[in-house]
Parts: C-alpha cells; sequence; structure tokens
C-alpha cells in the first residue's frame, strides 16, 4: 500500500450549525440571574408552610411551582419526589426566565410510580389455561382503590386516542388484529422488583406468558402471571399511578428551564393528542437539559403545539432547547414535537430503547419525531436499539432545518428508516450523519401493498432534500430510499414532487443499494460506495411509480446520467464500540488504504477521506 498524507482539518462549531439557507442557526440560552432562589429538600424540617430557604426548605416542588416569579428559580435537594409539578407561570424573556434545578451533585428523581400494597388472591371464574384447580394457576389477582391514583387512573383508559388523526385511521392501517391489539391495551404499567411486565389482552395470554399482567375492563382489578410463577407478595410490585410528571398548567408557557431532573414512570397515551412525561404544554423558549427520563407507556419530552385538535393560532411554539438528556424506554416516542417548531434546537440527547410498543403503523414511533420544524437543529443526538420506530422523524412541511452529527446504532424494526423526512418542499439537509444498523419492518396488509422500510435516510412526498457526508453501513434497506409516496398529498399548494434532491459524499457499505428515487430530476455525487457488499448489486435505481426500476453502478451512473463523477466503487471494513465512544472503518481503493476514526457524539470531518480516494 502506498502511503498518502492527509491534511489535519480544523472543525468549528459554526461550520456545524449553519442552515441550508447559509444562515447560522439562532442560538439563544438563558441570560437570567436569578433575583431569588427557593429550596425543596427531603429533610424532616422540610414543609410548605416554610418560606423556602436553604435553612427552611419547601417539601415538594410543585408548592414551589405556584410561587415561582420570572426571574427567580427553586433548587431541589436530593431525594425521591411522588408529585405531579405543574408550574403556575413561565418566565418574560432569556433575562427572566423560572428555573427548575436539581442541587449540584444531588440525585432527584420525579416519580409517576407507587407501591401495590392492597393484597392478593387467587382469581376466580377466570379462563386462564388449561389449569383444572384454580389452586394450580400461577395467577394472582389484584385490586386498586381509587386513593391509589392522582387524577386519573392510567389502567382504566386505552392507548387509543380519543381522536386519531383521521376519522378511522388506526384501524383502516392495521394490516392483521395483532397489530392493533397494543391500542386496547391500557396505558398503566406494572413492574415487579423494578423489570416490566408484558401486558396480554386477555386472560388466557397470561398463562401463555410467564412476566405478564391484565387488566380488567373498570381498570382496577388486574391479574398477573411472574416470571417465575412465584406470589406477587413475596415481590415489590408497583403501578404508575399519573399520565404526565411536569407540565404547566396553562398552555402557552413560555421561558421555563428544567436541568439536572430524573422523571421516570407514567402511564401516558398513544398520540393523537401527545403529552409526554415532560411536556411544555404548547410552550416555547423552554430549556430541558441534562435530566434523565425513563419508562414513559408513550411519550418522555413533549413540545410544539400538542395536538391537531389544538386551534394555535396566534400562539408562539418555537425556540425550545432539548439537550444533554438521557431518555430510555418511552413506548411511542422518546422525544416529540406536534408542530410550530420554529428554530428549535434538539442536541446531545441520548436515546436508548425507545419506541417499545409494536404500533409503527399509527404514524409517530421515532426516538425523537418532530413536525413543521422551521430553521431548526437536530445535531450530535446518539440513538441506540430503537425497537419499533425510526431513529428520527421529521414531518411534514419543513423547511431549512439541518440534522446533522447523529449517530444511530441499531434501529432494529423500522418501517421508514434510521432519519426519515416526510412532506417537505423547501430545502433541509441531512449530513455528517453516522448510521449503522436497520433492519426493515413489513406491514404485510395484503400481497400488493406493504411497507418494508430498513432504509438508512429516508423521504417520501418531498423535495430538495440534501443528503451529504453521512456514513452509512449496515442497513436491510437502501442508503438512501427517496421515492414519491401519494403524489395527490398536497404541500404547500402543490402535490408530492419528488425532484431536486441532492445525494452527495456519502461513505455507504452493507446494503440494498446506495440510493433509491422516483425519477432523474436529482443529483447524485462523490459517494463512496462498496458495490461489493450491496445486496442487489447495483448502487443507484430510479423507479418511477407503476415501472421497472432502471439500475445503475456508479460508472453507468456517470456514463449515463451524468452523475457520480467523482463517485468511487470502494472495499470498506468497519467495527465500532460504542462504550469505547468510537466507529472506525477501512477504506480501500487502488491498491492504497487508509483508517478512519471517529468519536461517538463528536464533531468530525470527512475530507480526508474523500482527500485520500481522489488521490489514490
Amino acid at each position: 500500500m502506498k502511503n498518502i498524507n492527509i491534511q489535519q482539518i480544523n472543525i468549528t462549531d459554526e461550520k456545524y450549525s449553519v442552515l441550508p439557507n447559509g444562515k447560522q442557526f439562532a442560538f439563544w440560552d438563558c441570560e437570567t440571574v436569578f433575583a431569588k432562589t427557593y429550596y425543596v429538600s427531603k429533610n424532616p424540617n422540610a414543609c410548605d408552610s416554610n418560606p423556602g430557604t436553604s435553612e427552611e426548605p419547601f417539601a415538594t416542588i410543585n408548592h414551589a411551582a405556584q410561587i415561582l416569579m420570572p426571574g427567580e428559580r427553586v433548587v431541589i435537594g436530593g431525594g425521591v419526589y411522588d408529585e405531579f409539578v405543574q408550574p403556575a407561570r413561565g418566565g418574560e424573556n432569556a433575562a427572566k426566565m423560572i428555573s427548575y434545578e436539581a442541587a449540584p451533585g444531588e440525585r432527584v428523581v420525579i416519580t409517576g410510580a407507587k407501591e401495590y400494597k392492597s393484597g392478593w388472591t387467587k382469581p376466580q371464574n377466570w379462563a386462564i389455561g388449561n389449569y383444572k384447580n384454580v389452586t394450580d394457576r400461577p395467577v394472582y389477582e389484584g385490586n386498586f382503590e381509587h386513593g391509589d391514583f392522582e387524577r386519573v387512573n392510567p389502567f382504566s383508559m386505552i392507548n387509543h386516542p380519543s381522536h386519531p388523526w383521521v376519522e378511522d385511521f388506526y384501524i383502516s392501517w392495521a394490516p392483521k388484529s395483532m397489530d392493533w391489539m397494543p391500542l386496547f391495551q391500557r396505558r398503566g404499567l406494572l413492574f415487579c422488583d423494578g423489570d416490566p411486565l408484558v401486558q396480554v389482552n386477555s386472560p388466557r395470554g397470561l398463562a401463555e406468558l410467564p412476566g405478564s399482567y391484565w387488566v380488567e375492563d373498570s381498570g382496577f382489578k388486574f391479574l398477573l402471571h411472574l416470571k417465575d410463577s412465584s406470589n406477587p407478595a413475596n415481590h415489590v410490585i408497583t403501578y404508575t399511578c399519573r399520565e404526565q410528571l411536569f407540565a404547566p398548567k396553562a398552555e402557552g408557557t413560555a421561558y421555563v428551564r428544567v436541568s439536572g431532573i430524573e422523571f421516570e414512570f407514567t402511564g401516558n397515551g398513544v398520540p393523537g393528542t401527545q403529552k409526554g412525561m415532560v411536556s411544555s404544554h404548547m410552550g416555547n423558549h423552554w430549556i430541558i437539559e441534562n435530566n434523565k427520563l425513563r419508562w414513559a407507556n408513550s411519550i418522555g419530552i413533549d413540545i410544539g403545539r400538542e395536538s391537531t385538535i389544538r386551534d394555535g393560532r396566534g400562539m408562539i411554539f418555537g425556540g425550545t432547547i432539548v439537550r444533554g438528556n438521557h431518555v430510555s424506554y418511552c413506548g411511542i416516542c422518546g422525544i416529540t414535537g406536534l408542530g410550530g417548531n420554529e428554530g428549535i434546537l434538539i442536541e446531545n440527547n441520548i436515546l436508548v430503547n425507545n419506541c417499545w410498543h409494536d404500533l409503527q403503523f399509527n404514524w409517530e414511533s421515532a426516538a425523537i419525531k418532530v413536525h413543521g420544524v422551521k430553521n431548526g437543529l437536530i445535531r450530535l443526538n446518539t440513538i441506540i436499539d430503537t425497537m419499533y420506530g425510526d431513529g428520527i422523524w421529521t414531518d411534514w412541511d419543513n423547511a431549512n432545518e439541518r440534522v446533522c452529527h447523529n449517530f444511530i446504532f441499531n434501529t432494529r424494526r423500522a418501517c421508514h428508516g434510521a432519519i426519515f423526512v416526510e412532506a417537505s418542499d423547501i430545502p433541509n439537509r441531512v449530513d455528517h450523519n453516522v448510521i449503522i444498523g436497520c433492519k426493515t419492518y413489513r406491514f404485510k396488509k395484503n400481497p400488493a401493498e406493504f411497507w418494508d422500510g430498513g432504509h438508512g435516510i429516508v423521504t417520501l412526498d418531498s423535495s430538495e432534500i440534501w443528503s451529504d457526508e453521512n456514513i452509512i453501513f449496515d442497513v436491510e434497506g437502501e442508503a438512501h430510499d427517496m421515492r414519491i409516496g401519494s403524489p395527490d398529498r398536497i404541500i404547500n399548494g402543490h402535490g408530492a414532487l419528488g425532484i431536486r434532491h441532492r445525494v452527495i459524499k456519502n461513505i455507504i457499505a452493507k446494503c440494498s443499494r446506495a440510493v433509491l428515487l422516483s425519477n432523474p430530476q436529482h443529483f447524485t455525487d462523490g459517494n463512496i460506495v462498496d458495490e461489493r457488499s450491496l445486496s442487489k448489486n447495483h448502487s443507484i435505481a430510479i423507479e418511477p411509480p407503476g415501472t421497472v426500476s432502471q439500475l445503475f453502478s456508479l460508472n453507468a451512473a456517470k456514463k449515463y446520467l451524468g452523475w457520480e463523477e467523482n463517485g468511487r466503487s470502494v472495499s470498506i471494513d468497519y467495527d465500532y464500540d460504542i462504550e469505547a465512544m468510537t466507529v472506525k472503518f477501512d477504506v480501500k481503493y487502488n491498491g492504497s488504504a487508509m483508517m478512519k476514526q471517529i468519536a461517538i457524539g463528536q464533531l468530525f470531518c470527512l475530507d480526508d477521506v474523500f482527500e485520500f480516494v481522489a488521490k489514490a
């Protein structure tokens, strides 16, 4: 192998925050010098009748939330707080915010879980398996009391929303009964010694699945079968007693900061309405940072408009910052924002094991799912082991957004892909993302109609999506699937056109194809592709709706389409280590080789790789 000297590139933050229109993203941050600080503590002397000083703190966070005024904050001492925090008001601007903060170095947990203590019996007169005697069944019955819940009983409400997007939308798309059954399960979650139990739709299912529970119609009686078939009286059984943990009383509350707090265990519902464990409740200019969220039945954090049945005219929803959070085990979405997301910043979050509900056909399942992003930046998020959903999904009329430097690993079953931009026709840029591992998920509605998914970067009913300098390895579908879905879908006064996509200088290996497009009104160039690793043996396909695909290697695309003048067919080997936070890959071309290492969660530049291939 010959040696090639590559100049080191200095990376600046400014370069990677320029939006597609060439302007810098409009950063802002908390500038408040707090005029007053209240304190909340779990100390024995804490009481809500206290003045809230460090010597005489409040006992509950929600009490402080009713008192705080713009320019004030509450510092929360370590401990577990069993409450729903509903701020009475927000701040006025960046210099007069209201802040909720964990005390430095202390672990603050707001929980929506309680321990079940009402006793157990053997259930009578239920069809549970083929046991001859009631006492032989490893199934036990519990009964909640009305006082076990705050405001609502999540076990009394099914997952299906009261207002799906379009009338019978969910059910009409459900391929078979097993696909819609999760919609009729209850929102409440049960845990045994901290481990989740799986909900089944009938008592018969308890016998078939150790580690499961079933909820009777009223939402107060429930049956469970532990994994080891033991008596639950010998374990700690906990349940979700509320649907949210932090949400203001009034919609439109602005300039609130939530920092350094852990939130756990809520029984919220599946969208339509998007109500997160932590919710801005249609507010604007929130800062939600450095928190940990785990085990929401549906959504972890929600920002934006919240619901399609909300009017929202005259309201401001944007400007929110969601950064540095760790979000795990949220059933539908880790972070979501329904619309009006002008100038949002979602960065440096870690999202793990989200989308565990198998409900992709309701079209809201993703680790990050936002709508209507204008002039927004989604970057430096690390997304791992998403179960039934996409990694990042930006939906409907996005304009001038940038999705960059995100690291998405092991998307287990995605009906779209790791990154999905939908129904947008003003330039949006997807660049410098690392995508490794994305599996397909098919809706078998009938032999002629199905979704397959498992792609790297997906666009649907969109135009002018720019994909450049992404690393895409090991996806079952296309590295880029950029087809038209519904030409009659109206966006900004016209049907979906599917034109002027740009796929430039991406590094691609071990997928179906590098690029799939609906027509030749696009441009690709400079892509580095390990063509030997493609399962369909060609890099580019043009597939107009209802017709046979035209297939091209990189060289053929250069000859017949005028594309890929600088594209190269290379050999690529790669490896990654999430614990060590590294991605490594070797590129071999023309008898030369180079190794590139990238730090997960950090800005990176690929100029040295493309320079190497150009010189080799």
